[in-house]
């Protein structure tokens, strides 16, 4: 059996300077010291860069080993040592035909929740926290939830809804991560339970393809208190159908089809238990810094590294070596990788009329 090892580390945790092949040879002797195996075609990447060690190594056994038997406690081995990873046979490794990648956008492209921001503005963040506390202990669904919590924002101003859009950074590695998928020729999504108010902002300004939020209604309200004058101001509901879990699902299977692709040709990202399904459907569904329950459900995490070190997942970077400037440029430097602003990159509004026709066509929305 052939099976393909990626390590990926931070520089800035010092007791990682080591070589990655010490780490290979601690692995044999403890939690694989049972089984004979051998380490090949090692190569370390990107040594002199400031931000990452990665390497990729090609395992070998001399008889049939279960994938399951080599994963079992894998987690919890390289997490101890603070080690994202990626690890399956070599096949699923170098599917180099992978076109689309579907991203959820709280917690995950972006470092807020939105309707926690938007909670706070509107003074009822225990009581939506609450709402939350109970849709986790299984009480609610996330329909429920997600209506519970947003009948507390009604009367929530547009005004108010810009000072959330002020808060909103990305998260580390966001930039970075859609510039190279993008290079390997990829379609990008951000398919999001928050809403479009947000995404389709967000997900214009790193020139993704397609985006797919809640859509929050609107009414015209008058404040006497202000000289009579009229403002939008939020219902408390959405139009259409909430993304949950499955219609994220569905939507995923939507721009499959649309695109022409097959199911081996689709990653996702995503951090909580509303992505699961969609990262279950995935080739290579990725928790990102992820919610116990989605971690359950997928070999493949990064728990500690940025967002771009799903990059190094992908055999596409490594068919060229040294892989082009650009590609180098965005997975490893920093000034790429830590620049978290989101209101420093220009909206596309060609791209948000897609999403909104999109939306209209695909999903009544």
């Amino acid at each position: 059996m052939e099976y393909t090892l990626v390590l990926v580390t931070k520089k800035e945790e010092k007791r990682h300077l080591y070589e990655h092949k010490e780490i290979f040879n601690e692995l044999k002797s403890t939690l694989w010291k049972d089984f004979n195996i051998n380490f090949e075609n090692n190569i370390e990447l990107y040594k002199n860069n400031e931000s990452f060690i990665i390497s990729k190594n090609e395992i070998k056994t001399s008889k049939e080993i279960g994938y399951e038997i080599l994963n079992n406690k894998l987690h919890e081995w390289f997490g101890e040592r603070l080690i994202d990873f990626y690890f399956n046979d070599s096949k699923h490794f170098n599917n180099d035909q992978r076109k689309l990648a579907v991203f959820d956008m709280d917690s995950c492209i972006i470092k807020n929740e939105c309707i926690d921001e938007m909670a706070g503005i509107m003074g009822v963040s225990e009581k939506v926290s609450m709402i939350t506390a109970r849709a986790m202990a299984g009480e609610l669904d996330f329909n429920q939830a997600l209506v519970e919590r947003l009948s507390l924002l009604r009367g929530m101003t547009t005004k108010q809804l810009e000072q959330v859009w002020e808060k909103i950074e990305l998260n580390s590695g966001s930039f970075s991560l859609i510039q190279t998928l993008k290079s390997f020729g990829f379609k990008t999504a951000l398919v999001s339970g928050g809403f479009s108010y947000f995404a389709f902002r967000v997900a214009s300004r790193l020139g993704m393809d397609y985006a797919v939020s809640n859509q929050l209604e609107f009414q015209t309200t008058t404040d006497n208190a202000d000289n009579g004058l009229s403002e939008e101001t939020l219902t408390g509901r959405v139009i259409g159908d909430i993304i949950n879990g499955e219609m994220k699902k569905k939507v995923t299977i939507l721009l499959e089809n649309l695109l022409a692709l097959k199911q081996s040709q689709i990653i996702s990202m995503g951090d909580g238990s509303n992505d699961k399904l969609m990262i279950q459907y995935s080739d290579m569904g990725i928790a990102f810094h992820g919610k116990p329950i989605l971690r359950a459900a997928t070999p493949f995490q990064i728990n500690f590294a940025p967002l771009s070190a799903a990059s190094f997942y992908l055999s596409n970077i490594y068919s060229t070596t040294p892989p082009p400037t650009e590609v180098e440029s965005f997975c490893t430097n920093k000034n790429h990788i830590y620049n978290t602003s989101i209101h420093n990159l220009s909206e596309n509004q060609a791209l948000v009329t897609k999403y909104i026709d999109f939306n209209k066509i695909n999903l009544n929305k």
